[in-house]
């Protein structure tokens, strides 16, 4: 990055900083901020251009240096910790001058100023400081005159000699703030305001100093760099100047590389919206992620892609318009068949985007045959003229079979969603990948470690591992859908199919679960060691025979508190949940929410108040036995496991014409399958009371 440049006869805005020094006052101090006259680096001011400016400086901040690569990335690109006093009293004097009126904790650098002026005055060593204003200008360059020099590196005004003016400034349009600076990098310093002579001759800047990023109003960086006479020369090879641009290049850079950053991910945002929001097919969408991602780009050119897209479907879609369905719609961006999918969506209550708010609504399943396949008479046979999927290989029964398995698969995972399912806190879910036996294995704890005494050798913790298993297997049925229905429109009976469907795998599936306690007369399945999961002798007295009662869950409560690991060690079991069957249910919301033991005769506090959450278990039938389970989350004890994953009941349609009951009965099938398997992992996560 270079000094900044621009065209002759144009005019651009740029971020320029000019410096004089002060006069001392108690806790303030006078400064001559500029005058007119060219300043070392060949901006040229006018006397109307500051005068014009000077309610600019009213107000304006006083900071220590100048803002650093750190505080352009904070809010306002400045540390209030930098803030050291405010400019007021602003007029012209042969110049801007102002009051510069320290805040009572800058007092240090109020301190500063006026040692660096009374120094100058007394004639000793003076450190280099100075003002530095901050400010931005709009300047155009001036032709130089012509000479030996040749042509410039780059557009814009030539080089000249120092204090030759190659920029008219014509106006001062912002002042951010004059700031407290350290070796300008002319060498201006507090004292030269007022005992300085002009250095350029003209009547005009004094020594001024330092650098500034700045950037015009075309987004070009650039920085101008005020040119003074420092006090010493160098002591060593590097040009200061040069130094300070480099660095001021660097920032700028950075910056860039910032914004750029920024506005990529903006516009990978501004890209997922849109496609969200469009009603283009996923291959479409697709296409448009490629071209698009990972660069930057305008919202009209996006927009433009998208409605070409979105036309040239629309002209080759355009014909297949849905008929018999309410208002012919000209299908943009889906296909017949999603058009069509979407239409026995809404008719089995399957909720829709509002993408799709303006799908037909069917008035039945009759309908529904009827725009699928064309067949009018019902003889079985696909009407091409008279339906509205004409792709090919499509066939009567396969299109409508599919698309209703579509849409009763869709409904019966919101039905499933929606049903009680009482175990769902108590156990692990987890997927399983095939029918075989699957084998879930705990490694045994160890005990405490041992002390070890100086110089002396680790003994070896010895280890072993037990295993739980279980096989999961198939469950389901056929569902069909004969000619009868279709003609009939029996509408209310086909759509509530997948709600049925729901509720007998909610079933199913809870009834499992159940059976895992009530096995073998209420003490639970068998587990790998061979005894079942309540077995008091066996398993640290996780059961007992009490009725439920105040003192009863006491007792188990206490009795999971000082179960052990497989080391011995007590692990602290606390119980969460409290299992009853219906009949048990308000019972045990009686003495969990009571505050005093129920039927106490001296009305004794209810430890137990709200202790656990009863679970009422609609499948038990024994009406004594209850159970406390403790959390998934401190002890694993019961895990159900579907196949790769899917808890919902899954639907596979029959839709070969030729054949099965399509052929033969003119039914449509469907397959209704469920795949899952479960068991115990631990006794302890568990007690159970089972009462005679």
């Amino acid at each position: 990055m270079g000094m900044a440049v621009g065209v002759e006869g144009t005019i651009a805005e740029f971020a320029v900083l000019e410096a004089h020094a002060v006069d001392p006052e108690r806790r303030r101090v006078e400064v001559t901020i500029i005058r007119p006259g060219t300043s070392a680096n060949g901006l040229r001011y006018s006397e109307e251009v500051l005068r014009a400016s000077l309610p600019l400086w009213e107000g304006a901040a006083a900071f220590v240096d100048h803002p650093d690569a750190l505080d352009l990335t904070r809010a306002g690109q400045r540390s209030l910790r930098d803030l050291v006093g405010v400019y007021g009293g602003v007029r012209y004097e042969d110049g801007v001058r102002a009051t510069l009126q320290f805040y009572p904790g800058a007092g240090w650098a109020y301190e500063l100023a006026a040692a660096a002026i009374a120094d100058r005055a007394a004639g000793g060593p003076v450190a280099n400081v100075g003002i530095s204003a901050d400010m931005r200008v709009i300047r155009r360059p001036i032709r130089p005159p012509s000479g030996p020099a040749g042509p410039p590196p780059h557009p814009g005004p030539l080089p000249m000699e120092e204090g030759t003016a190659r920029w008219e400034v014509e106006r001062i349009t912002r002042v951010v703030s004059a700031d407290l600076v350290f070796q300008p990098s002319a060498g201006g310093s507090f004292d030269r305001v007022v005992e300085a002579n002009n250095t350029n001759g003209g009547g005009g800047m004094g020594d001024v100093g330092t650098v500034l990023e700045m950037v015009d109003a075309e987004g070009t960086a650039a920085a101008a760099v005020e040119v003074g006479t420092p006090s010493a020369p160098p002591s060593n090879d590097v040009d200061p100047i040069e130094a300070v641009v480099a660095e001021a290049r660097q920032r700028v850079d950075a910056e860039l590389r910032r914004v750029q950053e920024a506005r990529r991910v903006a516009c990978g945002e501004m890209l997922r919206l849109k496609l969200d929001a469009s009603d283009l097919p996923e291959p479409a969408r697709a296409a448009l992620r490629k071209e698009f991602e990972g660069r930057t780009f305008e919202a009209s050119e996006l927009d433009g892609r998208i409605d070409g897209l979105r036309a040239m479907l629309g002209e080759i879609f355009g014909g297949a318009t849905v008929r018999g369905m309410g208002a012919q719609r000209a299908q943009v961006g889906m296909s017949a068949v999603d058009r069509v999918q979407a239409a026995v969506d809404r008719l089995f209550g399957v909720p829709l985007p509002d993408a799709l708010s303006d799908v037909p609504r069917l008035s039945g399943i009759r309908e529904a045959y009827l725009v699928i396949t064309g067949d009018r008479g019902f003889t079985g046979r696909y009407d091409w003229e008279n339906s509205v999927v004409r792709e090919a290989n499509e066939v009567t029964t396969g299109v409508l079979a599919n698309t209703i398995a579509n849409s009763m698969t869709k409904r019966i995972e919101h039905d499933y969603a929606a049903q009680p399912k009482w175990w769902e806190p108590l156990v692990v879910k987890t997927a399983i990948a095939d029918f075989k036996q699957q084998q879930r294995i705990h490694l045994n704890d160890f005990a405490a470690l041992a002390t070890v005494a100086e110089n002396a050798a680790y003994t070896n913790l010895a280890w072993g591992d037990t295993r739980e298993t279980y096989i999961p297997a198939k469950r389901g049925n056929l569902v069909v859908v004969t000619l009868e229905m279709i003609v009939n429109d029996d509408t209310g009976a086909v759509v509530r199919i997948p709600q049925k469907l729901a509720a007998a795998a909610v079933v199913t599936v809870n009834e499992f679960v159940a059976a895992l306690f009530t096995a073998n007369g209420g003490a639970g399945s068998v587990m790998s060691d061979t005894y079942t999961v309540f077995d008091a002798a066996n398993h640290q007295g996780n059961s007992g025979t009490a009725a439920l009662s105040s003192a009863s869950l006491q007792a188990a409560l206490t009795a999971m508190l000082k179960f052990t690991n497989s080391a011995g060690k007590r692990i602290g079991v606390q119980g969460r949940y409290l299992l009853l069957p219906p009949d048990l249910f308000f019972t045990g919301q009686v003495i969990l929410n009571s505050a005093q033991v129920p039927g106490s005769a001296n009305n004794d506090i209810n430890p137990v108040k709200g202790a656990l959450v009863p679970v009422n278990v609609p499948n038990w039938t024994d009406t004594n036995n209850w159970y406390v389970m403790a959390d998934p989350a401190q002890i694993e004890g019961i895990e159900l496991g579907f196949l790769n994953g899917r808890e919902e009941p899954e639907l596979i349609v029959q839709d070969n014409p030729a054949t099965g009951s399509v052929f033969t009965n003119d039914a449509i099938s469907w397959k209704v399958r469920h795949v899952f398997g479960g068991g115990w992992l631990d006794y302890r996560a568990a007690y159970g009371a089972i009462v005679p």
